[in-house]
């Protein structure tokens, strides 16, 4: 089920949607609304967590503080982003389980996109420090 869930939305319509929201301010704006509002989910704290940093990473990218992002990082991201929030996928959340999928999807993007992450959060780091 965990392979299904990732091929799902690699070929998917995911990357794709993530390429125009990156183009357009306002959807990303929207994105991190939305992400924002998820994480106040009740569920699963690992998913909660892990959102959260992905969450924090979008918005800080969106808000132009983190400017030095990788490009191709920005867009697996946005595009797991739009997975979660979006009701239709791989197993939908209504579904017992159906959170599932979304973790699976999530810790795939975390692993794939690792090195950037790790900047992020030196960058975060410093960012405290200067304060």
């Amino acid at each position: 089920m965990k392979r299904r869930a990732i091929q799902f939305f690699r070929r998917g319509r995911w990357l794709h949607l993530a390429s125009q929201y990156i183009t357009n301010p306002q959807q990303m704006r929207e994105l991190v609304k939305t992400v924002s509002q998820y994480t106040q989910r009740r569920g699963l704290k690992k998913l909660r967590d892990n959102v959260t940093r992905l969450w924090h990473y979008l918005s800080d990218v969106v808000t132009q503080r983190y400017k030095h992002y990788n490009k191709r990082a920005l867009l697996l991201v946005t595009a797991g982003l739009i997975y979660l929030v979006t009701p239709v996928d791989f197993l939908p959340d209504i579904l017992i389980g159906g959170l599932i999928d979304d973790l699976t999807v999530l810790l795939y993007i975390i692993k794939s996109v690792k090195k950037e992450l790790e900047f992020y959060d030196l960058y975060c780091k410093g960012r405290l420090l200067d304060q």
